[in-house]
């Protein structure tokens, strides 16, 4: 009896015993929502730093790592199998159509508004043309007789060529440039950013001038285009074409007018280059490139040579010529010269003269490598580097693929009496200067 009273005072103190429950600060699960917040704000945080300053080193140092990609420009098909295809495709059309065709002569008298509407769409062309170049001031700094300080500047055109991943290139004139302190472009929405001699050719006057990138502005990337080059081979005489750029010596003028001849050359140092000449005036100044009327760029105006005595006209170098030379600039690679001044000894020369095969030298440049290196007037260079020469072309592309300081093996025929006289000579290429 005593017992069952004592369980059942146990059972009734049991049934009242009150349990406490642990404070939310001591919940596992509590302590985890917590420590996640607490991480995410220091994650927050850290990323802030970061953002606000490691982010700015890092840009400022990455152009160190970012890995430059080359300037290619596209290849030009051979213009001659081409059009004999094409010949040969009209030529079965015409036999084929030629009973069934019927031509219907219409006289159609021009309107002013028809020469509106031309003159407009040539505006539309040229406006195209512009955005792919630029307008460069060059700034120097000279002194006088005084010993006072004055600065002078000119204005030159530039075509855009492309970019590395790091630069934007640019091509010009280089005795526009040269000596320059300061270089400062303006694109074709008027902004501007300075930029830094690269790479010059005094043969052919060219030079390649860089703005970094991070110079130019989002929305002027999206407005500016790259240069898109044309053939200066497949342009014939009394084609029209525009003369884009500054040539009237001021920025964004524009000039028409036609092509009076594009069979003319220019001897150069170890080469010689198309030269396409026009019928537009020339003036003070003037630069910038000829645009055909699909808007490719055909000729990069000059005044470098002059040929055919049209001093009082535009001329151009044939775009074709330069893309080698432009490629090279571009990429910041040497373009040393030999020095001589040379024509092709073709086959059929070879066979009526009775002389070998290869380029014939008429003139060596005072002091030049070739000058140095015994090469004389009258010799006929058939082989450099190992490499059989037979024009002017293949010399080109031989010290096109050579730097500055490089030594070649150059062997030339000599007439000696009655017969010709195989010499081996060391020729050190220089960058001219």
């Amino acid at each position: 009896m005593g017992e069952d009273k004592k369980d059942e005072n146990s059972s009734f103190s049991f049934m009242n015993e009150k349990i406490k429950q642990k404070p939310v600060y001591q919940n596992p699960l509590f302590r985890k929502a917590v420590t996640a917040v607490i991480c995410g704000v220091l994650f927050a945080a850290a990323a802030l730093l970061i953002w606000a300053f490691a982010v700015p080193r890092i840009q400022n140092g990455s152009d160190e790592d970012v890995e430059l990609q080359p300037i290619e420009l596209v290849e030009e098909e051979d213009e001659a199998s081409d059009e004999t295809a094409q010949s040969e495709t009209e030529d079965g059309e015409q036999q084929e159509d030629s009973e069934s065709t019927v031509y219907i002569t219409e006289t159609i008298s021009l309107e002013l508004e028809d020469y509106e509407k031309l003159y407009q769409q040539l505006s539309v062309i040229a406006s195209a043309a512009q955005k792919s170049l630029v307008n460069i001031s060059v700034v120097s700094e000279n002194t006088d007789w005084f010993a006072e300080t004055f600065t002078t500047q000119n204005t030159v055109s530039g075509m855009l060529v492309g970019d590395n991943g790091l630069e934007l290139l640019i091509l010009t004139e280089y005795d526009a440039v040269s000596g320059g302190d300061e270089y400062v472009v303006t694109f074709y929405d008027y902004t501007t950013a300075s930029a830094t001699l690269k790479k010059y050719d005094r043969n052919t006057g060219l030079a390649a001038i860089s703005v970094n990138l991070s110079d130019i502005s989002e929305s002027t990337r999206s407005i500016i285009t790259y240069a898109e080059l044309g053939s200066s081979k497949s342009v014939r005489s009394g084609q029209p074409v525009l003369a884009v750029g500054n040539p009237l010596g001021s920025y964004g003028s524009m000039l028409s007018g036609s092509l009076t001849s594009v069979t003319q050359t220019a001897s150069l140092y170890d080469g010689s280059y198309n030269i396409l000449t026009t019928d537009i005036a020339t003036a003070d100044g003037c630069s910038g490139v000829l645009v055909n009327w699909s808007g490719q760029i055909v000729g990069l105006i000059q005044d470098q040579c002059e040929v055919n005595a049209q001093s009082d006209t535009i001329q151009a170098y044939g775009i074709s010529d330069m893309k080698d030379i432009i490629e090279h600039l571009s990429n910041s690679q040497d373009i040393v010269y030999m020095g001589i001044i040379g024509a092709d000894v073709t086959t059929a020369v070879s066979e009526s003269e009775n002389i070998p095969v290869g380029v014939y030298v008429s003139e060596v440049g005072m002091d030049s490598p070739a000058f140095r290196a015994g090469i004389q007037p009258g010799d006929i260079i058939v082989s450099m580097s190992g490499q059989t020469v037979t024009n002017l072309s293949d010399m080109k592309s031989i010290l096109l693929k050579c730097s500055n300081d490089q030594t070649i093996q150059v062997i030339c025929k000599r007439l000696e009496k009655t017969e010709y006289q195989e010499l081996e000579l060391t020729v050190d290429l220089k960058i001219l200067q």
